[in-house]
């Protein structure tokens, strides 16, 4: 079966684009609160590599490991990659992360972008994750959240069938519609982290807690979340909330509490109309609605609250 990148061109989804940049600015002020540099990013870069190119370019990172599972096309992603400090790694992330090292040499940054459905598969993933990383390093997890079926009972059939022993009973069966399937999933992600690091705890004697930074939800076709945030421990953790980062971004997420990145149809001329009256308070747009023409105040607020990271595309003409 090809590959989602054989499907979607991973540079021109709009939602996207603004995830990426979100991520940005929460990985910015979590080194600033660090006070350290030196990063090494693991993902899945296909053939395209847009995480990687974007990574590079905000943090200078040199340390990056990409990880293929489609061995067959090695020779198409070496030719598409993009910088010579990407290692290759080929193989699936349950094959390839469990021999990856050096997790204690620097921060680590770990973006598992799935594009198909959630599977036991991701679960295995989290627990290495979990097993390895180091106090201040960060992961996420972004996978496809729709299953199969109209009715909860079919829903929750499929999505057991996916997730196999990890089926959590406890889950009511009136959770699995298309709304809430994100935080049924988030259950099992969290069920997994909490278990893994009490473990290692133990094991160690240590005290190290899993902090949730992000969990959002966003469609550019398929309908997609991403849930993950930073391993600390007690002084990492009160710097964190002392830095008031969950009142500077509203698109942070410490709980089951859902972002959507619900991007509005707007014209450039309508987009260029709001920018220049923002911010719109319900009362503003109440009292001056005949100059926003026709946009409605619910258009805005979706905008208001994506319009630093919204993309914006152009043609142009290269000669190659």
């Amino acid at each position: 079966m090809p590959g989602s990148d054989q499907k979607i061109n991973y540079q021109v989804r709009p939602a996207k684009s603004i995830e990426r940049k979100m991520l940005c600015d929460l990985i910015r002020e979590i080194q600033l609160i660090r006070a350290d540099g030196a990063m090494r990013y693991i993902g899945l870069g296909a053939k395209y590599f847009t995480d990687f190119l974007l990574l590079h370019n905000e943090f200078g990172i040199t340390d990056m490991i990409s990880i293929e599972a489609e061995k067959e096309r090695q020779i198409r992603y070496e030719f598409n990659k993009p910088l010579k400090c990407i290692q290759m790694w080929y193989g699936t992330t349950n094959e390839v992360l469990p021999q990856i090292d050096g997790f204690d040499e620097k921060m680590n940054l770990i973006w598992l972008d799935y594009d198909n459905s959630f599977e036991d598969t991701m679960l295995f993933d989290v627990e290495t994750i979990c097993r390895n990383l180091n106090v201040g390093s960060m992961f996420f997890v972004s996978c496809n959240y729709s299953f199969r079926g109209e009715k909860p009972s079919e829903k929750m059939e499929s999505f057991k069938n996916n997730v196999g022993d990890f089926f959590d009973e406890k889950i009511e069966k009136n959770n699995y519609t298309s709304k809430k399937m994100p935080i049924v999933i988030k259950k099992l992600i969290d069920n997994q982290i909490n278990k893994t690091i009490d473990m290692r705890n133990r094991l160690d004697q240590g005290h190290i807690e899993y902090l949730q930074l992000l969990f959002l939800t966003y469609k550019d076709g398929a309908p997609m979340m991403t849930i993950g945030g930073i391993l600390v421990d007690g002084v990492l953790k009160e710097k964190i909330r002392n830095s008031n980062l969950f009142d500077k971004y509203w698109f942070m997420s410490c709980d089951d509490h859902i972002f959507a990145i619900d991007i509005p149809k707007l014209t450039n001329k309508e987009i260029q109309l709001i920018l220049k009256n923002l911010p719109v308070t319900e009362e503003d747009f109440l009292e001056h609605e005949q100059k926003f023409y026709g946009i409605e105040y619910e258009e805005i607020c979706k905008f208001q609250k994506i319009y630093r990271y919204y993309p914006y595309y152009s043609e142009g003409f290269f000669n190659t």
